[in-house]
């Protein structure tokens, strides 16, 4: 199986709502971990470049290529082992939580957004699947996955799943 072939996620569901929740190992500290989930230019690297406040009650933009998320805000932040924020899809507020800790010499990371319809999480869920991967490559210096290759490739796994 080529390691495309593999989903790093799993699918929940809750009734009507779904999660798509990430728990993966990287090898890093954990305050090199949270840097790299919090610091707009750690962000920009691997995941997006990210405008505004990222403290409790703070708002803020994640500027993707093809589009600006609606405004999300910060719930909870509690550094370095806990993040969460409110991102708006359509009349949801969707919830992203990312938790990083300690995993013996390592970080772990549990990266879970709830909320979503089953029509959306196939995409979000390809979607952070090629963020987690990112992140992986770009910790340890290594050029980051192609985003269309793999979100593309990931995104009907994820659908058969839902």
């Amino acid at each position: 199986m080529s390691e495309l072939e593999q989903v790093l996620g799993r699918i929940e569901r809750v009734g009507e709502s779904v999660a798509v929740v990430f728990d993966r190992g990287y090898a890093t500290s954990p305050g090199d971990l949270w840097e790299a989930c919090t610091h707009p230019e750690r962000l920009a690297r691997w995941f997006a470049p990210v405008s505004g406040e990222l403290r409790p009650g703070g708002r803020f933009t994640i500027h993707f290529d093809d589009a600006d998320t609606p405004t999300c805000r910060v719930v909870t932040c509690e550094p370095p082992a806990r993040l969460v924020w409110e991102w708006p899809l359509g009349d949801v507020a969707t919830l992203v939580t990312a938790e990083v800790s300690a995993d013996g010499p390592s970080a772990r990371l549990v990266l879970r957004h709830e909320r979503l319809s089953a029509g959306q999480a196939p995409g979000y869920a390809a979607g952070w699947d090629t963020y987690v991967r990112r992140l992986e490559a770009d910790l340890a210096g290594d050029p980051l996955p192609d985003w269309d290759a793999t979100w593309t490739a990931l995104h009907a796994r994820y659908a058969d799943r839902v």
